[in-house]
């Protein structure tokens, strides 16, 4: 059996050859060399690209305070998806990710669920704790806890806080106590429940036509009642066409 040769063989000639070399002294070697350095070394260097539209429009560069505000009301979901984004966002949702284990927490004291014993202490520990990180959805939760208590000053500035960071259960929940504080103040129930209503709010634009219609003196306006209605009916009927 004939054995396959390897390439290349040992005793055979090499296969490349070298380039032929111009006879070159020495120094005039030296000078090629130079002059061809100096050539490459003194090309312009490349234009910069124009920035790419991304490139200015740079989300990353949000100040911290600002992205926090906007993502106060997110959601778990929602609040994993941004920080995603970048490593920046990442760490500038780091205090709003920790508000939400505390409002998980809270949620299950508040309510006895898995496993854990319903108190109402603890729930609010936790719900003020979060609302402390910026979280609007706990700010909600320790208004509802101190509204049930009958300390409703405390309740007004956790609603008032959430509400001022664009929550629409909140701003429901405001204009709501307004009307149900002493002396209720007609003027800031309406503000707050006409914003929640623009925010998709169904309970706050079923009270705010209430508001409207039931309000006596210069401020009754049985069109904006009618408007704010329609969209009441709108948002029940587009929900239920939605289940």
């Amino acid at each position: 059996m004939k054995s396959h040769q390897t390439w290349p063989c040992i005793s055979s000639s090499s296969r490349f050859t070298s380039l032929p070399l111009p006879n070159l002294t020495a120094s005039e070697l030296s000078a090629a060399y130079s002059s061809r350095s100096v050539r490459l070394c003194s090309r312009p260097p490349p234009s910069k690209p124009p920035p790419s539209t991304a490139e200015e429009t740079d989300f990353s560069s949000l100040p911290y305070d600002v992205l926090t505000r906007i993502a106060a009301s997110f959601d778990q979901p929602n609040l994993q998806a941004a920080s995603l984004v970048c490593r920046s966002w990442c760490e500038a949702l780091r205090p709003l990710r920790e508000a939400m284990v505390m409002l998980m927490w809270g949620k299950r004291f508040k309510h006895g669920k898995r496993g854990v014993c319903r108190n109402t202490e603890k729930a609010l520990d936790m719900f003020t704790k979060a609302a402390a990180r910026g979280s609007a959805l706990a700010m909600v939760d320790a208004g509802l806890i101190y509204w049930e208590r009958g300390e409703k000053i405390k309740a007004l500035d956790f609603y008032l806080m959430a509400a001022h960071l664009g929550n629409p259960s909140a701003q429901c929940n405001l204009g709501i106590s307004y009307l149900q504080v002493e002396p209720p103040n007609t003027e800031q129930a309406l503000k707050w429940l006409y914003k929640a209503s623009k925010g998709g709010n169904v309970r706050a634009q079923y009270q705010l036509a209430l508001c409207l219609h039931r309000d006596g003196g210069s401020r009754s306006n049985i069109r904006e009642a009618v408007g704010a209605l329609s969209l009441f009916i709108s948002s029940t009927t587009n929900f239920n066409y939605k289940k």
